[in-house]
């Protein structure tokens, strides 16, 4: 399903699980007035994610009510232990078997797709005791916006494994950009005898999926806490 004009379509309504809850709705998630900003991140452990999370809950004033969630390769049961029980401050979806990644098209990162700060990171890592599989396949990062029902509002498939919002004040204007970009398109084709067409499904979007099904149609600054020493 990789293509770069996705905008337009909409993800199936499927259920995922957070470290803290199992069986969430997809469409839940995105119902409301603000967009939802989805990152695509690799494993919960991995450097980069790590990396990127911190960064994100040292700047979460900066997000001024937009939403944000983070995609990670992980289990839910897995990024609860290491948060200790604690909760971050935007969604988690857990999706260790990759069915989204699969189903969005995330691809792996090559020779030319490590940028100067992924090699910082990791070298950063390495100097902190960190390990990671240098040897499995390392995940481009995908961005996305999406609006109710998961009408795809704006994709951005990373061309280095550094290449998405690099903090919250990134996240806000990302999703200011498009909310005006969607506004200016709605006032230059105005529809008042008709109602607004909607995004094309990739599946039945009145049925509710889990991402096993999904695969066969094919979080001010944080206190010192355990969050805090997890991202050190």
């Amino acid at each position: 399903m990789r293509t770069d004009h996705l905008a337009g379509t909409s993800i199936p309504r499927f259920t995922y699980d957070t470290p803290w809850s199992p069986g969430n709705d997809f469409y839940s998630l995105c119902a409301g007035d603000t967009p939802l900003v989805m990152i695509f991140l690799p494993a919960f452990d991995h450097p980069i994610t790590r990396a990127y999370i911190t960064r994100y809950l040292k700047t979460l004033p900066d997000l001024k009510g937009v939403r944000l969630a983070c995609v990670v390769r992980s289990s839910a049961r897995q990024v609860a232990g290491m948060l200790e029980g604690k909760a971050l401050p935007f969604t988690v979806i857990c999706d260790a078997p990759g069915v989204l990644y699969s189903f969005m098209g995330v691809e792996t990162a090559g020779l030319l797709n490590w940028s100067f700060e992924a090699q910082r990171i990791l070298r950063s890592a390495q100097a902190k005791g960190l390990r990671y599989d240098r040897k499995a396949p390392q995940l481009l990062p995908l961005t996305l916006v999406v609006g109710p029902e998961g009408a795809i509002l704006f994709t951005h498939y990373g061309r280095s494994l550094t290449d998405m919002p690099g903090d919250c004040g990134a996240v806000y204007s990302l999703c200011d950009e498009v909310c005006e970009l969607t506004r200016r398109a709605a006032q230059a084709h105005p529809s008042p005898s008709a109602p607004a067409p909607r995004p094309k499904p990739s599946l039945h979007s009145d049925e509710t999926l889990t991402l096993p099904d999904l695969a066969g149609d094919l979080t001010g600054q944080p206190e010192e806490d355990a969050i805090s020493r997890l991202f050190d």
